[in-house]
C-alpha cells in the first residue's frame, strides 16, 4: 500500500474512533479535525505522483487522440513542460510555506499545538516528488523524440484507454482468485490426511 493509502486508511480509523468514542465512551478527541486535514494533504501530495507515473490522472484529449502522431507528439511534450512549471512553483511554495513556519516556530492552535513545519513539509515533500516524477517523465519522453519512437513517447504519455482500463481489472480479478485458490488448496491437502 503506498503513502496515499495509508493516509486514508489512518483518516477512516481516526474518524470511526473518534465517532466511537464520542457515542459509546462520552468523549472527543478534538483533534480528529486536525490530524485528519494533515493527513489528507500529505496522502494527496504524495499520490500525485504515482497516478501520473501510471498515467491516472483526468486528461481530456479527445482532440490530442484525433491528430498525426507527428503532432501529438509535441503537444505531449507541451503539456509536460506546462505540467513542469505548474509542479515547480507548488513544490517551490509548498517549501516557502514550511520554511517560514519553521522560522517562526508556527504551532497549530488546537490543543495539541502541533509544529505546522512538519505536516507542511511532509507536504512538500510530496510535490516535490512529484516535480520529480514530471523533470524524469520529461527527460524520457525527449530521449524518445531525440531517437526517433514517437510511437513510444505516445504510449507514455497518452491518457488510459477503456482497453487499459479493463485489462488492469482483469488482471486485478485474476489476482484475487489466484489469492481465493491458495487457501483452498492448503485446506484440501490437510483434509487428505
Amino acid at each position: 500500500m503506498t503513502i496515499a493509502g495509508w493516509c486514508y486508511l489512518a483518516i477512516t480509523f481516526l474518524i470511526c474512533f473518534d465517532i466511537g468514542a464520542r457515542r459509546l465512551l462520552g468523549f472527543s478527541t478534538e483533534a480528529t479535525t486536525e490530524i485528519t486535514g494533515y493527513l489528507m494533504a500529505i496522502g494527496m501530495s504524495w499520490g500525485l505522483a504515482g497516478t501520473l507515473f501510471e498515467r491516472g490522472h483526468v486528461r481530456i484529449d479527445v482532440l490530442v487522440q484525433k491528430m498525426p502522431l507527428k503532432l501529438r507528439v509535441w503537444l505531449h511534450l507541451a503539456s509536460l513542460m506546462a505540467l513542469m512549471l505548474a509542479s515547480g512553483f507548488f513544490a517551490w511554495g509548498a517549501f516557502s510555506l514550511t520554511k517560514d513556519s519553521w522560522d517562526f516556530g508556527s504551532t497549530d492552535l488546537s490543543a495539541l499545538h502541533t509544529p505546522l513545519a512538519i505536516p507542511q513539509g511532509l507536504w512538500a515533500a510530496g510535490l516535490v516528488l512529484l516535480l520529480l516524477v514530471v523533470v524524469a517523465l520529461a527527460a524520457r519522453a525527449l530521449r524518445q523524440l531525440a531517437t526517433g519512437d514517437a510511437d513510444g513517447m505516445d504510449r507514455m504519455l497518452m491518457a488510459r484507454t477503456y482497453i487499459d482500463e479493463a485489462a488492469e481489472t482483469l488482471e486485478a480479478v485474476a489476482e484475487a482468485q489466484q489469492g481465493m485458490q491458495k487457501p483452498v488448496v492448503a485446506n484440501q491437502a490437510g483434509a487428505s490426511r
